[in-house]
């Protein structure tokens, strides 16, 4: 992970790559949430086969979140781009934003990161989902996007309908 520039007051001010968890899990401004369920075994080698995931809570002047659909078959939800390990979480977030929704984001802040562990009931392996999240703020008018996603809108609540990624309660009361 490359060390985030600082202002004055010597809080991080910028977001860079991030490819390490365990240097994110080791910051004291990064909340780390941990859970772990036991499942089956099949679920166990499923889940160890998933990449990992940026979730970007992006808002608009108003303070409406962003979610999407990126296809028809998909649930509408915050922006959650796949991560393959040794990939940089920062700029996977920023380049779906930009791909997806059609415009260009600053990551503001790490909400946190969300660590989501199962295992089987003898407990002889664990797999481990993780999802970085992010803050963000348009750079670019989303009013002028050409939105590569099936469905793009502003919500200022999270619709009943909505998928409930990891962390999404920090963007929504």
């Amino acid at each position: 992970m490359t060390t985030n520039p600082t202002d004055e007051t010597g809080e991080p001010s910028a977001i860079d790559a991030i490819t390490d968890l365990e240097t994110l899990r080791a910051r004291s401004d990064v909340p780390v949430h941990e859970e772990i369920n036991v499942v089956d075994r099949e679920t166990v080698e499923t889940v160890a086969e998933l990449n990992n995931m940026a979730v970007t809570g992006v808002s608009d002047d108003t303070g409406a979140i962003l979610l999407m659909r990126v296809t028809g078959t998909c649930g509408l939800k915050p922006p959650s781009a796949s991560v393959a390990p040794g990939d940089d979480y920062a700029a996977a977030a920023r380049e779906w934003v930009e791909t997806q929704a059609g415009f260009e984001i600053d990551l503001d802040a790490v909400e946190g990161v969300w660590d989501h562990k199962v295992r089987p009931e003898d407990g002889d392996r664990t797999a481990r989902r993780s999802f970085v999240v992010f803050s963000a703020t348009p750079v670019t008018d989303p009013s002028d996007a050409e939105p590569e996603a099936d469905d793009t809108g502003w919500y200022d609540e999270l619709p009943a309908e909505a998928v409930e990624p990891p962390g999404w309660q920090a963007f929504f009361d």
